[in-house]
């Protein structure tokens, strides 16, 4: 086995993949044995980091699934089945250099679910073919050109992002100060309702006589009259009934005559 050729041990049975001549930012790879067609397999960029291009990206068909779509009749399909396929892989490594494999949806080319053992085959096979790019020597020049053809694009995107948020950003920041005002309406409604008449309960012992109490903020009790705040020492001292000596004669006055005895 020469180093452009892949043997994949598929459950469908073992698929070879030969890898054509680079093409600028992909290589191409034809498909025989368990299955037929052809995967392509490109640069891209990390998917934490947008402006970092490590990553391959494998699609199944002769194009970059991600600018074109390819005809129905290009698609790869089992040696045994008639159903052209649709998918990618991404492969990756993490931040301590262990790879990482992000499968995108399979589906056939009329968009039914394949079944697992057909979705294990073609996982396999992407894999394979971008695990041998990402050992190539002329890795780095493909991920270059990668990142020239995706740059422009990446750029736009992120244009209409900052102007999207921005937008959102200043349509929040128009409804909050939208709401202030009612704020302090509703603040100066709170603080005049706040002189509420507190009404002794019926029947209550001890509150004949008295007058109704206010509660009034403290910030306002300077404007308000004095009668409307009794003196709570006046209030304190009840006139009571005159007070007598129990078991005592009210002494007389000196200058009353004494009383006269019969003879």
């Amino acid at each position: 086995m020469n180093r452009d050729s892949l043997t994949v041990a598929t459950p469908a049975g073992t698929v070879h993949a030969t890898a054509g001549l680079r093409r600028g930012d992909a290589v191409v790879f034809e498909l025989g044995g368990a299955m037929r067609g052809s995967v392509h397999v490109t640069g891209t960029h990390h998917p934490q980091h947008w402006d970092r291009f490590t990553a391959v990206r494998a699609c199944l068909g002769p194009v970059n699934a991600y600018q074109t779509t390819a005809p129905d009749d290009a698609l790869p399909r089992l040696a045994r089945g008639s159903s052209g396929y649709r998918g990618s892989l991404r492969l990756y490594t993490d931040v301590v250099g262990r790879p990482q494999v992000s499968v995108y949806p399979m589906e056939t080319a009329a968009g039914h679910e394949p079944s697992p053992k057909t979705a294990a085959t073609l996982t396999a096979v992407l894999r394979a073919c971008a695990e041998h790019l990402m050992q190539r020597e002329d890795l780095p020049a493909i991920l270059t050109a990668s990142r020239e053809r995706d740059t422009p694009a990446l750029l736009r995107f992120l244009d209409w992002s900052v102007t999207h948020h921005q937008a959102e950003a200043a349509h929040l920041e128009a409804e909050a100060r939208a709401a202030q005002p009612s704020r302090r309406s509703r603040g100066r409604l709170v603080d005049r309702c706040a002189l509420v008449h507190h009404r002794p309960a019926p029947g209550a012992a001890g509150d004949a006589g008295r007058l109704p109490r206010l509660a009034v903020p403290p910030r306002l009790r300077h404007a308000v009259a004095g009668p409307l705040l009794p003196d709570r020492r006046q209030s304190r001292t009840r006139p009571g009934p005159p007070r007598r000596d129990r078991g005592r004669q009210p002494a007389e006055p000196a200058d009353s005559p004494a009383p006269s005895r019969p003879h």
